[in-house]
């Protein structure tokens, strides 16, 4: 556990910040869906490692929730003042989260039960757009016939 490597209460702070104090009493099994994700972020949080792994971390939390659980994991990579290095990989889908989460985007594409091909790190602005146009410039490689956009509604522009 992290609060013994590192000096400090990491098992309160989790509890804490993933707001679980009211449901540790509580079986696993009967957690609901936001519980349990927040209990897996804060289970993995205190674990000491050099590699942290979360699989779409935003999944089953409100907006405050998901901000909280992307700031615990960017927490993760504080507290290494013994020299260690550590690496997290996050697989997610929300846009605004992994904007907020990460350093470097890597763009996964492929074909189901075919092939899938990871991209050479980009920048955070750069791997969205590339993401978002559905084109990997590096590359000169279409992946997406269409780009994705965001319009603003009529309506929005008229209000």
């Amino acid at each position: 556990e992290r609060s013994t490597a590192e000096k400090w209460d990491c098992y309160d702070w989790a509890t804490e910040t993933a707001e679980l104090k009211h449901v540790l009493d509580r079986d696993v099994a009967v957690l609901s869906g936001g519980e349990l994700q927040r209990f897996a972020i804060a289970a993995v949080a205190v674990q000491v490692s050099d590699v942290y792994m979360f699989d779409e971390p935003s999944s089953y939390l409100d907006v405050k929730q998901r901000l909280t659980a992307a700031h615990m994991i960017r927490q993760v990579l504080e507290h290494t003042e013994m020299g260690d290095r550590r690496y997290v990989l996050v697989v997610e889908h929300d846009l605004a989260v992994l904007d907020y989460l990460s350093d470097y985007v890597c763009v996964l594409y492929g074909s189901p039960g075919a092939y899938g091909v990871v991209t050479m790190p980009f920048g955070v602005r750069v791997g969205i757009n590339a993401f978002l146009a559905g084109f990997i410039p590096t590359e000169n490689l279409r992946f997406r016939e269409d780009s994705l956009s965001f319009k603003i509604s009529q309506r929005a522009e008229e209000g």
